[in-house]
């Protein structure tokens, strides 16, 4: 999955802002009791950052594979049969692939051909036969 500029910089900047925050914090602590924030705390918002970053990613994954079902129900069947496989399977021989979908080899060819000419799918040589991968 790839993160867009607008998405990193989002994401830098409220680093950034945090770390302001704790310094910010840091100051009135020092000033309230003569020390420093514990080490701890510092961990504490390392963590939770983390656990934050990770739950937004499994959701934005989980978002991303519902839209790209519902694209799917746009597609014509064949098209929509391959790719479901392909989906599943991340990469896939195209033999197996006219197996698991039960079309003939040439439909399966000839809709992979089209799925190839708009940079849907990817087909590598593989031997007598090709290895297929989704490319988007």
């Amino acid at each position: 999955m790839e993160v867009s500029e607008s998405r990193l910089a989002v994401a830098i900047i409220s680093v950034f802002g945090l770390g302001i925050l704790l310094s910010i914090l840091n100051g009135y602590y020092i000033e309230d009791t003569g020390s420093s924030l514990p080490l701890m705390t510092y961990g504490v918002t390392a963590v939770s950052m983390f656990v934050g970053a990770l739950i937004i990613l499994l959701f934005q994954w989980k978002i991303n594979q519902k839209q790209l079902y519902k694209i799917l129900k746009v597609l014509p069947q064949d098209e929509r049969i391959l790719l479901e496989i392909i989906l599943k399977e991340k990469r896939i021989d195209q033999t197996y692939l006219v197996a698991e979908s039960g079309l003939s080899k040439v439909r399966v060819s000839r809709t992979l051909a089209r799925l190839a000419q708009r940079n849907v799918v990817e087909k590598k040589p593989l031997g007598n036969t090709n290895l297929i991968k989704l490319k988007i």
